[in-house]
């Protein structure tokens, strides 16, 4: 692989996440400040080191259903840690920004979390392929499929957070939404891809209610954000 086709490869591995990241960043009507952006971005990234450690304790458990299992795999050995420690970032340092102060920076801050972390995992599985054409393959598949579906968990996630920190009213169980449809969602997706037995057109139908979900709850919110005045509401921790 010559210096252009490495070129190639890293722009098509990135370009989908940084693109995903700024249509949700410019999207929103009080653009958030770009050192909370950047800072929160290579937050997602550094969840990697603590997934590492996970993945080796769940190695020596030699004989556990999560080893063998693909559906306990999807869930506890890939979709729990991953959006524990996402909801982590977001609820014990986002939430603390100053410029954090509506409820669509829920889903701006958990957008740029989630795609942290897939520019990351992007990057570690098209440069793991076996030859360029491996990668070029796996880096179009998963800039519509993986790397959205971060996104949209990220979307749906930041929502709830933003809920239960500027909604104090409403039901107390959006945080525990916050968590629980994520990472539902994320172990349904890996799920399609580690049974066999499960057609992968299954996957695109779980990246589509992601979606789905993803333009419903945007809208709830931009219709709150057109309604509300320039000053920032009143942030509850």
């Amino acid at each position: 692989m010559d210096s252009t086709d490495q070129i190639f490869l890293l722009l098509i591995t990135i370009m989908p996440a940084l693109g995903i990241l700024f249509l949700f960043v410019f999207l929103d009507k009080f653009v958030e400040p770009k050192k909370y952006i950047i800072a929160t971005f290579v937050l997602g990234i550094l969840i990697v080191g603590p997934l590492w450690i996970f993945d080796d304790i769940i190695l020596l458990i030699k004989g556990s259903p999560i080893e063998y299992n693909p559906f306990m795999r999807a869930f506890f050995a890939a979709a729990f840690q991953e959006e524990l420690l996402k909801f982590c970032v977001l609820f014990f340092f986002c939430v603390r920004f100053t410029a954090f102060n509506e409820p669509m920076d829920g889903i701006v801050y958990g957008t740029v979390v989630s795609l942290g972390f897939a520019s990351y995992e992007n990057i570690f599985y098209v440069y793991g392929a076996e030859s360029f054409t491996n990668s070029l393959t796996t880096a179009y598949h998963r800039a519509f499929s993986a790397v959205p579906s971060h996104a949209f968990d990220g979307v749906i996630m930041g929502f709830f957070i933003g809920r239960h920190y500027f909604r104090k009213h409403e039901s107390k169980i959006n945080i525990y939404f916050a968590f629980l449809i994520p990472f539902i969602l994320h172990g349904l997706y890996d799920w399609t891809l580690m049974e066999e037995s499960i057609h992968n057109n299954f996957m695109w139908l779980i990246v589509a209610i992601e979606l789905w979900l993803v333009i419903y709850l945007y809208r709830v919110l931009k219709k709150e954000q057109l309604k509300k005045k320039s000053e920032p509401e009143k942030k509850i921790i």
